[in-house]
């Protein structure tokens, strides 16, 4: 009677947390909630959480939470912990109450203004047709250099916020975050560096183009769901991730570019999702002049995961157009954009860039993940293994990664393998104006095309609070030079130097040879809920193999942030 009971009171949780408390808004793609779940679908804790399309709606992430909670039994201690921390984080979206939080604008806010277990919020109110929170975030880091080509150049930046998030009618969510930064230490020249280093500062136009000392960023939108989330609509700018790889994404990657405007709609419907967007990103011409309009089109399906929750297949396509109005015929959410593209009446048709993607995640067994990608840029079966120019029809970018979950027997730690390849002038385009970058950073991987990439990382939770992790990565690249005439070679080294594809067969790891041994620590410390100390540490030696140059550069990240 009593397990009859219990499972009666888990139930009504998950039915209370889908429908009467649902949160429409989306969680961040920066938090590491999203980490956790991945372990706990990895392990076997929970079911049909997809890492590979995110953001998701908080009410999605209360229900898997839930799911979790359910099974506890099958957690570690340290996993009992941060399951509980996220159970506070998250309390109204899991269970509809405000019982563990505190509001700043109350008889006790000063008393509470560094409680350890209660989740803070600078105003909080809810009622049974709408919810609505004010956060108040802020941030004191410092980015500094040190090294062959950087010098020693030093940065402190401090940035104070507001966060407004809500539902309304269990349908409509908003979400709204401003920030105003100002430049404490450093001059220009080192406020360059950091735009260099930072995607978000390299994609703010008055911090990195103007040289202001003060810089401002946004990120908000509006978000329609059905109540079982089978239908969403969202309208504006927020960080996305897309794709699989554990280490970095070959489609969509928050790691190296700044969140970008789109219109968003997704379906998910028992084992299928479906993400359809058209987007607004910023680029410039061959004479750096910004263009007047660039928009990235992404589509993606992925199916499973099926055979008892052991695989899942995706297929993804993309699409960079510019300086032309918007395409109504790649604005229409199910459609095959390639053949949308060609089969359109606009200027300078077969102009525009187009990528499809194909990938699997395979589960073999608990705490074990491989995942495998394979993105094709041109296709031109006449022409596939052509040993002369002809075969530049064709460019691919391969990724395969391992994840182990609870590694080496150690509860709690996590190690990650991923190989990744991108062959000449893979992202690029002929015209500059339609290569796979937002404010000249790449949408998708880190890596130069031309260039592969073996990458290791270790990640350790130290109980709830403390969370360490170190990445190892050794990469090969071709890269453009200038011959003893001047004469410049482009081999497709660079995401914005797509011209001349076609001047010389492309031969991976043609041109300048460098090979680069990367090494990045992190370490973040949560002393005081929603008080957060992070240092970074990253370390880059670059051998230049014909001459047997070496260059190596050390940066550090620190601060303190607040999240309240």
């Amino acid at each position: 009677m009593a397990k009859l009971y219990k499972s009666f009171l888990i139930c009504a949780l998950v039915f209370i947390s889908t429908n009467l408390f649902s949160q429409v808004e989306l969680v961040p793609v920066s938090n590491k909630v999203y980490s956790f779940l991945d372990r706990m679908n990895t392990n076997k804790v929970i079911e049909g959480f997809s890492e590979s399309m995110l953001p998701v709606s908080r009410r999605e992430v209360g229900s898997f939470l839930t799911h979790a909670n359910s099974k506890r039994n099958k957690l570690t201690a340290s996993d009992k912990k941060i399951l509980d921390e996220y159970l506070v984080e998250f309390e109204f979206d899991t269970y509809g109450t405000l019982k563990n939080s505190s509001n700043f604008f109350s008889k006790k806010s000063i008393g509470e203004l560094f409680h350890n277990k209660k989740q803070k919020y600078l105003y909080s109110s809810v009622d049974s047709n709408s919810s609505f929170f004010i956060d108040a975030i802020g941030d004191v880091r410092y980015i500094g250099g040190n090294g062959d080509s950087l010098g020693k150049p030093h940065v402190l930046l401090g940035q104070f916020g507001l966060r407004f998030r809500g539902t309304l009618f269990k349908s409509l969510g908003y979400y709204l975050r401003l920030s105003n930064g100002v430049r404490l230490g450093g001059n220009e020249k080192d406020a360059m560096f950091a735009a260099s280093v930072d995607p978000i500062l390299g994609s703010t136009k008055k911090f990195k183009i103007d040289g202001s000392k003060n810089f401002d960023t946004f990120e908000g939108y509006l978000r329609y769901s059905t109540s079982s989330d089978w239908l969403s609509v969202t309208a504006g700018r927020e960080a996305l991730r897309m794709g699989n790889g554990f280490i970095d994404k070959i489609f969509i990657s928050n790691n190296n570019s700044a969140p970008f405007d789109f219109i968003k709609a997704d379906i998910h419907y028992k084992k299928l999702r479906y993400t359809f967007l058209h987007s607004s990103i910023v680029g410039n011409d061959s004479s750096g002049n910004q263009l007047e309009s660039k928009y990235f089109v992404f589509h993606r399906l992925e199916a499973g995961p099926f055979f008892n929750n052991t695989v899942k297949f995706g297929f993804t396509e993309m699409l960079v157009y510019s300086n032309v109005p918007i395409n109504f015929a790649l604005l229409n959410p199910l459609s095959f954009i390639t053949s949308a593209d060609l089969n359109s009446e606009t200027p300078n048709k077969n102009s525009n860039n187009t990528i499809i993607g194909l990938d699997f995640q395979l589960y073999p067994a608990r705490k074990i993940s491989v995942q495998g990608t394979l993105l094709i840029d041109d296709l031109n079966f006449e022409t596939l293994g052509s040993d002369s120019t002809k075969g530049n029809d064709n460019k691919f970018g391969y990724q395969m990664g391992l994840m182990w979950q609870d590694a080496f027997t150690l509860p709690n730690l996590s190690f990650a393998y991923e190989f990744t390849r991108l062959d000449p002038f893979v992202y690029s385009h002929k015209k500059i104006n339609n290569s796979v970058a937002h404010w000249d950073l790449p949408l998708g991987h880190g890596l130069n095309p031309n260039s592969d990439e073996h990458a290791f990382k270790l990640a350790f939770d130290f109980g709830s609070r403390v969370s360490a992790g170190i990445t190892f990565k050794l990469q090969r690249s071709g890269e453009n030079y200038s011959d003893s005439l001047g004469n410049f070679k482009n081999v497709g080294s660079n995401i914005l130097i797509g011209s001349g594809d076609f001047v010389t067969q492309n031969v991976f790891l043609n041109g300048l040879r460098v090979d680069r041994t990367i090494i990045i620590a992190e370490l973040v410390l949560q002393p005081i809920k929603q008080y957060y100390l992070f240092l970074k540490y990253q370390y880059r030696n670059q051998n230049y193999v014909a001459s047997s140059k070496k260059v190596s550069d050390s940066i550090l990240f620190g601060g303190l942030r607040i999240d309240y």
